[in-house]
């Protein structure tokens, strides 16, 4: 097994086993105030250097993105990271800002990579869960975690496009992110190694790898992207992740109006509306697939 660092980008390690295998890669700090991921390949890596763990075959990929905004502690500095990994931009975007120099870095990584997993945690969430898409899906649901987000990919060519996940998996990547709870709950820390642990198991990397026992997944088809388009935009009481509401009811206010839901729906990802930027997505809304 050999540990190596990039010499031409920093912030990222690279893992080679004794044969060949997958190509597997790990993102965590692309969003700099989501630090479960980051202390999640920290202890990957810390594992490997010692000793505790080794890479039998392939070669793993651990980045933290997002470096100043990782050093800021914010979501990001000037652009959201996790929204410039695309081949065409505006024409008005900075090219000489951090986050999108940045972004054409770690791209070439996601362009040659045969497994991707991006490390994130949200604000509002009691428990860790998955967004994957199509053949994704079935790959991920080995690792354990109940809940899996699909749909995102359909809403790629619009403002929420430019995610990571989407871009790895363009590129012909089996690719999920993972939601490992709260910012606030350090219990997402070690939801976050364990699911790296699973991931490298999954794929038969790792020599002292886990066996996850199989669990029924829930998965949840998005089918709405809501953004904050007032500084008035706020949820109902008690606002949490998966929540249930019923057709007609309100979920949120904006406008000095309700938003309500046209169907039975779950709200996924709810993000604080004080911290999102007017024209910025600040939750989404699915229905949960039949079993």
């Amino acid at each position: 097994m050999k540990i190596a660092k990039n010499p031409d980008l920093l912030g990222v390690i690279e893992i080679t086993g004794s044969s060949d295998g997958p190509r597997a890669v790990i993102f965590a700090g692309v969003h700099g105030d989501e630090v479960s991921g980051i202390h999640a390949i920290d202890k990957l890596l810390f594992d490997f250097f010692g000793g505790e763990r080794t890479l039998t075959r392939g070669t793993v990929t651990l980045a933290r993105g997002n470096a100043q905004a990782i050093a800021a502690e914010r979501r990001y500095v000037r652009y959201n990271l996790n929204r410039m990994y695309k081949d065409e931009y505006d024409q008005g975007i900075d090219r000489d800002a951090y986050e999108f120099k940045r972004a054409q870095q770690l791209k070439a990584i996601l362009r040659n990579c045969d497994y991707f997993f991006d490390f994130h945690s949200a604000p509002i969430a009691q428990e860790a869960f998955l967004v994957a898409e199509g053949r994704s899906v079935d790959f991920f649901s080995k690792l354990g975690l109940p809940k899996i987000i699909s749909g995102w990919g359909k809403f790629s060519s619009g403002p929420t496009g430019g995610d990571g996940e989407t871009y790895a998996s363009t590129h012909g990547a089996i690719a999920a992110t993972l939601e490992s709870g709260s910012h606030f709950d350090k219990r997402s820390n070690d939801i976050a190694y364990g699911a790296a642990i699973a991931f490298l198991s999954a794929l038969n990397m790792l020599e002292e790898g886990i066996e996850r026992r199989p669990t029924d997944v829930e998965i949840f088809q998005m089918y709405a992207v809501v953004t904050k388009d007032a500084d008035d935009f706020r949820y109902t009481p008690e606002v949490r992740n998966f929540q249930y509401i019923k057709k007609g009811d309100a979920f949120a206010f904006q406008n000095g109006a309700p938003l309500t839901v046209t169907e039975d729906t779950y709200l996924l990802i709810p993000m604080t509306p004080e911290k999102t930027k007017v024209h910025e997505e600040v939750c989404y809304l699915g229905r949960k697939l039949p079993s």
